[in-house]
């Protein structure tokens, strides 16, 4: 073995790559696994160099190449084994930013419906609330009218039903035993310019 064998190689390269802009969290993971493995692979290496520099038989030319070999060796593994101290740490910030940045995104996107869902409310529910208030209010007035003249009927007439109950189809305010909850006595109505004295543009009242 020569050292041209443990010199430094597109390994060095790529560990180097994954502290750059734009590495990616998987590729990181990948490529520790690989570091990891050649840092075994050079460990072992160095271990070799250092029992054949250290065999009595060896010339004194032979044991300084090993003892150069087992030198670089050793000095690969160190690098390997930093370098994958270091990358895990990177491993962490490309996730945390990774992680970062898919929270962006759905943030960004929440925002933006956010916004038309304001944009519409905006839109619409002004002319809503004052068309109800109107209906509402010309409902309850109507109501009071109707019950008033159920207690006067004139001659062969039938009680009259609240419009509520026309326009939903509805009988009577029960229906199989149970009490039919009304529109207008349910309905609270808020504001869309918000008042603290007056917060609700409708709320029935008795």
């Amino acid at each position: 073995m020569n050292n041209a064998s443990i010199a430094p190689t597109d390994l060095d390269d790529r560990i180097a790559a994954a502290f750059a802009y734009g590495a990616k969290s998987d590729d990181v993971a990948s490529l520790i696994r690989e570091v990891e493995a050649a840092a075994i692979a050079v460990g072992e290496m160095a271990e070799r160099a250092r029992s054949r520099a250290l065999d009595p038989v060896l010339s004194a030319p032979d044991v300084a190449a090993a003892r150069r070999e087992m030198d670089d060796a050793e000095f690969r593994r160190d690098r390997m084994q930093v370098a994958v101290t270091k990358l895990g740490v990177r491993l962490g910030e490309l996730r945390a930013e990774e992680e970062d940045n898919r929270r962006r995104a759905t943030y960004e996107q929440v925002k933006t419906k956010r916004d038309k869902l304001a944009a519409e409310l905006i839109d619409k529910y002004p002319a809503i609330e004052r068309q109800l208030v109107d209906l509402f209010a010309r409902l309850d007035a109507n109501d009071k009218e109707v019950n008033y003249l159920n207690t006067r009927l004139p001659t062969n007439t039938e009680r009259l039903r609240l419009a509520e109950l026309v326009a939903r189809g509805l009988p009577g305010l029960v229906k199989n035993g149970t009490q039919i909850e009304r529109m207008t006595e349910l309905l609270a109505l808020p504001t869309f310019e918000y008042s603290a004295l007056h917060p609700l543009a409708w709320q029935r009242r008795n």
